[in-house]
């Protein structure tokens, strides 16, 4: 078969909480929020159902949970079971990973418990081992499918692409997997999840490999510049670290060229802004500066503002509800800001002070000695943010809570 059409689909993670964590939003955006979710998929099984690729290959992580909620199950086997005449692909990823229990295994309770609930269509395999396996495409001659489930996160110097080897003979062998390359631009906590080097990748022979995991859609070259493989990106974002997801992957394969086209299906972007309020005398220069920063951003948008840096004393700077009414949800974090008072808090402070101390004097001396003979990080924060606190009522008369 001389081309390859994919349909690249990863990371929807349905089911995860948007009211928790930082991100924390509203009931009413919540459970917007999950309809633009499941509009996402069925927004992919539209176009494949229009474009007719050659396969689909789901890379992990539909669901948040191995075992979810059944609403969400019914939705995504029956949205996924619309894709008719197309064979699809899917593997457990590390936050669906297979076990006897998952909605990936039929026999599970989870699985049975729905009477009259949809079953997986007949063109949908689904890999259960966490060891590679290798199954032709039988609608399409030539064209073999490779891929693990995630079982388990990978024991210490395993490598599970190290001895991984392409079928023999002739065809277009895909490679299917949830991992993590070790030289993409994220934490190391985020590279558990079968590792493996770009080294190992081309090693491996594969014609393509579509990898899940990583939310930021982007391609996976050699060292001679040909592409290995592609991350789709999670299709929508639902984090506050989400900035650059909302992708899905379009991948052509034709003797020497490999095309890429990713779709975007989010119309709402995560966008993370820092902003410095050092040296602003008073509220309308940082709300002048602020706008400059925020400028061009869209008003469907979730934007998660950082404020940093020291904020003139007795001056307040709640950017929030502003922010509130110009995009769709707003995050402030005003924890990196401190009053830009002159304190040293590691500096020598005697035992004792004279009777001629001020009381500003004698808070701050008592301060500093607490937090020196501290050696607790929390509790030592608290002390520093009471010092602060105690500056303001002491020098303005006003407690601005930050």
């Amino acid at each position: 078969m001389e081309r390859v059409r994919i349909a690249q689909f990863s990371d929807l993670h349905l089911g995860v909480n948007l009211s928790g964590g930082k991100l924390a939003l509203p009931p009413q955006k919540a459970r917007k929020r999950r309809s633009e979710q499941r509009a996402a998929l069925s927004a992919f099984a539209n176009h494949v159902r229009e474009t007719k690729p050659t396969v689909v290959l789901l890379a992990g992580d539909l669901f948040d949970s191995g075992e979810p909620e059944i609403d969400d199950l019914n939705f995504a086997i029956r949205t996924i079971n619309s894709i008719e005449g197309v064979p699809v692909f899917i593997i457990p990823g590390n936050h669906d990973p297979y076990s006897p229990s998952s909605c990936y295994e039929a026999a599970s309770a989870l699985y049975q418990s729905r009477p009259g609930g949809p079953k997986w269509g007949r063109n949908i395999h689904i890999f259960t081992s966490e060891h590679f396996q290798t199954l032709e495409v039988s609608s399409v001659p030539g064209v073999t499918v490779t891929a693990s489930a995630f079982q388990r996160h990978t024991p210490p110097g395993a490598r599970p692409l190290a001895e991984l080897r392409a079928p023999e003979g002739e065809g277009i062998h895909l490679l299917l997997f949830h991992g993590a390359l070790e030289t993409f631009p994220l934490p190391a906590e985020e590279k558990g999840v079968c590792p493996f080097t770009v080294e190992e990748l081309e090693a491996a022979g594969f014609a393509y490999a579509a990898v899940g995991h990583y939310h930021h859609g982007a391609e996976i070259k050699g060292p001679g510049g040909r592409v290995l493989g592609a991350y789709a990106g999670a299709p929508f974002a639902f984090s506050l670290s989400e900035a650059g997801a909302g992708t899905w992957l379009e991948v052509e394969l034709s003797p020497g060229e490999t095309t890429l086209r990713w779709h975007r299906c989010d119309n709402r972007r995560v966008h993370s802004i820092e902003f410095d309020v050092t040296g602003h005398p008073d509220t309308p220069s940082m709300m002048a500066d602020l706008e400059e920063a925020i400028k061009g951003l869209g008003n469907d948008d979730i934007v998660h503002l950082t404020l940093l840096g020291k904020i003139t004393p007795g001056v307040a700077f709640d950017p929030g509800p502003a922010l509130a009414e110009r995009f769709f949800h707003t995050v402030v974090d005003a924890s990196g800001v401190e009053p830009d008072y002159d304190v040293d808090f590691e500096a020598d402070v005697p035992d004792e002070l004279d009777a001629t101390a001020t009381s500003e004097e004698l808070f701050r001396w008592k301060m500093i000695k607490l937090y020196q003979d501290c050696d607790d990080e929390a509790r030592r924060a608290l002390i520093r943010e009471a010092l602060f606190y105690g500056l303001d009522a002491l020098k303005t008369g006003k407690v601005h809570l930050r």
